[in-house]
């Protein structure tokens, strides 16, 4: 692939001399380039800024190595090969200084919640509306108030992404989404060594858990394969994210199943909250699936809900698709802006039917035995572009148009890591 501006080389940096006013600073440099208008400096791989300068100041940095990188963009938006990566540490930094917005920093939360061999946080009986679902008991939550993920209840990857099929680890890509899934608990020794270091998506504050998504430094490559090794999917995709689910870890049939969630708003973001089978195809699977919050995020006024499934499942046949949109059309719109502020969403799954609620208010519901078929997991994801973020015309018709496909030299100019944040999850079983 050509490209039409030069890479910024002679990048370096050093430690500013720590006082009140630059506590935990770093000012990276690097030579001009000719024809360039402006930078673009990536920091701990997430976007930091741009600039027209030949430096670039990162503040309140934690106590440890940092890495920079540095994209030249020409007049006509045009970006060169991202720069060598040049890494510099930090020595000293107080312990009263607001956290950069970067890579994950030290932690407020508990140190040892990950540790924790329950499938339900022992902090959530603190809070009363856990015991206000009546007939229900809780069966898994979390309260993500510590500083990792708990690899008890969670494992961090999709089934289908990362799983060893006997010679070695193999990668998908579907919905023709545009993120690779690092996968900070992975079997995958190659994946532990070389993407892991890179980027970690989820960042802890004590409280919350943040799935943020950040263009790709490892993207070398412009194919766009289905399937492949760990290199070529992780090469390919436009960016890096996050997704957690309870695969082989907890599943149920029927239950209450909530989450707090405060979606993104920005362009090519696909945020969800999810069920699917637990059982694979020779172990009888119909596919379910029940969605209970997705969202696109150049319009965040509208939340997603559906359930389909699939009969006559074999191996080499997906089946007879059912797909079922509550009404309206699986769409709601309530007039609000979802990406503002937490909201609540959750579904009631019972023989027979399934409801679907924001903040404790109903919204849609549909009726069909079908959905009693088999156990289901729960996965919270950020994907990042894809067919339906761009063309969901069967879903209101609020995709972009076909020759702006996400993501255009502007959306990538502009993006500005944005993330999933999830306060808590908390699911449960009838008594």
């Amino acid at each position: 692939m050509a490209y039409a501006i030069d890479t910024p080389l002679n990048t370096s940096g050093s430690e500013v001399a720590q006082s009140y006013a630059n506590d935990g600073e770093i000012t990276w440099s690097w030579s001009a380039v000719d024809g360039a208008t402006s930078y673009q400096v990536t920091v701990d791989g997430i976007y930091a800024g741009e600039t027209n300068d030949l430096s670039f100041t990162s503040g309140n940095l934690w106590v440890g190595e940092h890495s920079m990188t540095v994209d030249a963009i020409d007049a006509n938006g045009n970006s060169s090969v991202q720069s060598a990566t040049i890494k510099v540490n930090v020595t000293q930094a107080s312990s009263d200084r607001n956290t950069y917005a970067g890579a994950p920093p030290p932690s407020q939360g508990d140190e040892n919640a990950a540790s924790v061999e329950s499938q339900i946080d022992p902090t959530s009986y603190d809070y009363p509306e856990v015991y206000q679902h009546s007939g229900y008991e809780l069966v898994f939550s979390d309260e993500f108030n510590g500083t990792a993920l708990n690899p008890f209840r969670w494992s961090s990857q999709l089934r289908w992404d990362g799983e060893f099929n006997g010679e070695r680890y193999e990668y998908r890509v579907i919905n023709g989404e545009d993120q690779f899934y690092v996968n900070v608990l992975s079997e995958d020794q190659e994946h532990q060594e070389s993407i892991v270091p890179v980027y970690n998506p989820f960042q802890f504050d004590g409280s919350t858990l943040s799935i943020r998504a950040v263009k790709n430094p490892l993207q070398t490559s412009t194919k766009k394969l289905t399937y492949g090794s760990l290199k070529q999917i992780s090469s390919q995709q436009t960016f890096l994210s996050g997704a957690i689910s309870t695969h082989e870890k907890f599943s149920q049939k029927f239950g209450y199943f909530e989450a707090r969630i405060k979606i993104p708003s920005a362009n090519g973001t696909f945020p969800a909250f999810w069920l699917l089978h637990e059982k694979r195809v020779a172990e009888g699977t119909q596919r379910t699936e029940i969605d209970i919050m997705e969202n696109l995020g150049h319009a965040p006024w509208y939340i997603y809900n559906s359930f389909h499934y699939f009969k006559n499942v074999t191996s080499s046949h997906f089946g007879d698709a059912n797909f079922i949109k509550p009404q309206p059309s699986g769409q709601v719109y309530t007039g609000l802006d979802y990406s503002e502020d937490f909201h609540v969403y959750a579904v009631k799954w019972a023989p027979g039917r399934i409801t679907w609620f924001i903040d404790g208010e109903q919204v849609s519901e549909v009726a069909n035995n079908e959905a009693n078929f088999e156990e289901l997991y729960v996965i919270l994801n950020l994907a990042m572009g894809g067919n339906w973020t761009n063309f969901p015309n069967n879903a209101g018709g609020l995709g972009r148009r076909s020759n702006n496909r996400f993501p255009s030299p502007n959306d990538l100019v502009e993006f500005n890591n944005p993330a999933l944040v999830i306060d808590y999850v908390r699911f449960y079983k009838a008594k």
